[in-house]
């Protein structure tokens, strides 16, 4: 019975995973998401690429999964609680039709709480080889303002989310060496909504696209001693060629102008060193240095079917690192507990391309978590994260209108982000 209910309830969170992973919020730079592994979480991600430890490891480095025994499984949901608060102005480049030049003062907020579900499982090929599955959302954003918020021209909602199916095989080389190598197909959908200027009032403009793209990733983990292990994995790119519409909503026009479009999606692909050191037989340190190219990401980019600009917005964003350390301890017990502090840096270069779309900048990372052997096949773990992040300075003006007759957004954002995340593994 006990086994019965404790499958039926990991059933339900792979459903989960594949139904609300399009809910997903990003929390990391830019716009991916690292909430893969609660215990990561836990220790702000410092273990990511040399760890075995929650099966959620597979989405940072394929190589883990020969360390672990059997059939397992993991479900996972992460809540992501954010808050951004915007202040300052709206001005026109030039004086626009009936309506004379002016500076507009204002506030505008986005707090959409994200849920991001995972689920992992991993099963023995033979004594060397291990498969694993992994279904998660590696990429997500939402951000929605008031429609009548002051920078309503440049962005009112923008929703990307992904689902990644990620099989994965884990090979033993010998007792020092194993690696790992896995695919990804994974689907994203996006949509993106502004208002528009009309001397008759706002109208408003939604562009909605989806497709799917394939990856790969690949990883090996070393260990130097019992005590000591390295770990180095890759994530490549994920190309997609969207393809939706946009829809054009004016006061004085009695029905929407709607167009087909298409756009190219690339979603970076990002590498990480890590070391995990057990100093005492109750403590471990872990330390993770990531890179993210982010720099694949230099414009917002749709044309119709004539092959008209739809949107044209400049990102140019740069590279980001993430810098992670982690310290778990594990007396012996049932209880293993841990922290970590992370610096993330923000790939948005300066106040002229940030955008409220995306209104990110540096986040550091404090975070603690549990986890409990509930029995010899049922573990549960815990963790909370609060993401300090700096203010985000804002001088952007919108591309959509011909020139002389956009607007430019000029202010700060005031943002923060708790985390808080909760995960069952069933060994079967």
């Amino acid at each position: 019975m006990h086994q019965k209910m404790t499958r039926r309830m990991l059933r339900t969170a792979v459903a989960a995973a594949l139904g609300l992973g399009l809910a997903a919020q990003a929390q990391a730079a830019g716009f991916m998401i690292v909430e893969q592994n609660v215990r990561e979480v836990g220790r702000s991600v410092s273990g990511a690429s040399a760890s075995s430890d929650g099966l959620g490891s597979m989405f940072f480095n394929p190589a883990s999964i020969t360390k672990y025994e059997g059939m397992q499984g993991a479900a996972a949901m992460h809540v992501i609680i954010p808050s951004a608060e915007f202040s300052g102005s709206r001005t026109p480049e030039a004086p626009l039709p009936a309506v004379p030049p002016f500076t507009e003062s204002g506030s505008g907020k986005t707090d959409e709480m994200g849920l991001v579900p995972n689920a992992y499982l991993v099963a023995d090929i033979n004594e060397k080889i291990k498969f694993g599955l992994g279904l998660n959302a590696p990429f997500g954003l939402v951000t929605e303002y008031d429609p009548t918020w002051v920078g309503r021209y440049h962005a009112i909602r923008s929703d990307l989310k992904t689902i990644n199916i990620n099989p994965t095989i884990g090979y033993k080389a010998n007792d020092k060496l194993s690696l790992g190598f896995g695919v990804s197909a994974m689907y994203a959908d996006v949509e993106l909504t502004q208002a528009v200027f009309t001397p008759g009032g706002d109208g408003r403009a939604v562009l909605e696209g989806d497709d799917w793209g394939f990856g790969f990733n690949l990883g090996m983990q070393y260990d130097l001693s019992d005590a000591t292990t390295l770990g180095l994995a890759y994530r490549s790119q994920v190309k997609q060629e969207l393809e939706g519409t946009s829809t054009l909503t004016i006061p004085s026009v009695p029905f929407p102008i709607v167009s087909f479009i298409s756009a190219d999606l690339t979603l970076p692909d990002n590498a990480s060193f890590g070391i995990s050191h057990r100093f005492t037989s109750d403590w471990t340190l872990m330390a993770d240095v990531a890179w993210t190219n982010w720099s694949v990401f230099d414009r917002l980019y749709a044309v119709d079917s004539t092959g008209a600009p739809v949107v044209d917005q400049p990102e140019d964003w740069e590279d980001s690192w993430r810098y992670s350390l982690g310290l778990e301890y594990s007396p012996g017990s049932a209880w293993t507990w841990r922290a970590g502090f992370a610096f993330d840096e923000t790939p948005i270069p300066n106040a002229e391309l940030r955008t409220p779309r995306i209104p990110g900048e540096d986040r550091t990372w404090l975070s603690f978590g549990f986890s409990y052997e509930a029995s010899d096949n049922m573990s549960i773990d815990f963790a909370y994260a609060h993401l300090f992040v700096d203010d985000a300075r804002i001088n952007n003006t919108t591309t959509n209108l011909p020139p002389g007759a956009n607007f430019t957004l000029t202010g700060e954002f005031d943002s923060t982000t708790d985390i808080i995340s909760a995960q069952m593994t069933y060994k079967f």
